[in-house]
């Protein structure tokens, strides 16, 4: 999704808290991950909400695992889903979930695939309890991977389309209930739209052939005059002409 290494789009999406359990103790960082935790360490089987980056290392050093549920931004049920499926233009993404809330939802459902692969296992002997909760939390990250695709598409489409309508119509969206990436499109799409209806409708520029044309053109007229016998001193056969001072 981010091709270059300083993404603005990266950095933000990153930053997006999410929830994550821990999976063992965290020494003399109690306060920093809980205020509330009342221990100067941070037990296991703990939920604590931090910046998806952190998360992502977390998980990748088997400090714990993220949770199926993403704080602030994916409420447990799909009331979210449900709205964007409805009318997607009226849903204010960027206020009541995230700025960033394709991208984040993209990265937090593939880091749920990573890390409940169910063709994945260190153990041979795991139960099958905790088989079938893998397996229950990827296929929710697969769904969430699926779920905001359809949604920027859906709401994709219709957007972009009023980007590109001629003139200074309002469209029938909110630009502020747009996610950040949505606002650089309809942008973009906006600006192109009206520099084509510039280009097509202007009346101060007219066509004209480039100097390559120009020059070529003039030495063909030369040589034809000479073959003609059009000399000024008549060497060619030609009439011969006075010349100006």
């Amino acid at each position: 999704m981010f091709n270059d290494y300083y993404s603005v789009s990266q950095f933000l999406a990153e930053s997006e808290p999410v929830q994550f359990e821990t999976s063992k103790p965290f020494c003399n960082l109690g306060q920093e991950f809980d205020p509330s935790c009342p221990f100067d360490d941070l037990p296991e089987d703990k939920k604590i909400t931090i910046p998806f980056w952190m998360c992502k290392e977390f998980t990748m050093k088997c400090f714990g695992i993220p949770l199926k549920t993403v704080a602030r931004t994916f409420p447990e049920n799909t009331h979210v889903w449900s709205r964007i499926n409805a009318e997607p233009k009226i849903v204010n993404l960027s206020e009541e979930y995230s700025d960033m809330f394709f991208e984040l939802a993209s990265m937090y459902g593939k880091l749920l695939m990573e890390t409940f692969d169910p063709d994945f296992k260190e153990d041979d002997d795991e139960e099958d309890s905790d088989s079938e909760d893998d397996h229950e939390d990827y296929e929710a990250g697969k769904a969430l991977v699926q779920k905001a695709k359809e949604a920027f598409k859906s709401r994709f489409s219709k957007m972009i389309i009023e980007s590109h309508t001629v003139g200074s119509k309002e469209p029938s969206f909110k630009e502020e209930y747009l996610t950040r990436m949505e606002r650089e499109l309809f942008r973009i799409g906006r600006e192109s739209c009206e520099e084509f209806t510039r280009w097509k409708y202007q009346t101060s520029e007219r066509m004209e052939a480039c100097t390559v044309v120009l020059q070529a053109r003039k030495r063909s007229q030369m040589k034809r005059k000479v073959e003609m016998g059009g000399g000024r001193n008549g060497s060619n056969g030609g009439v011969l002409r006075p010349r100006n001072f």
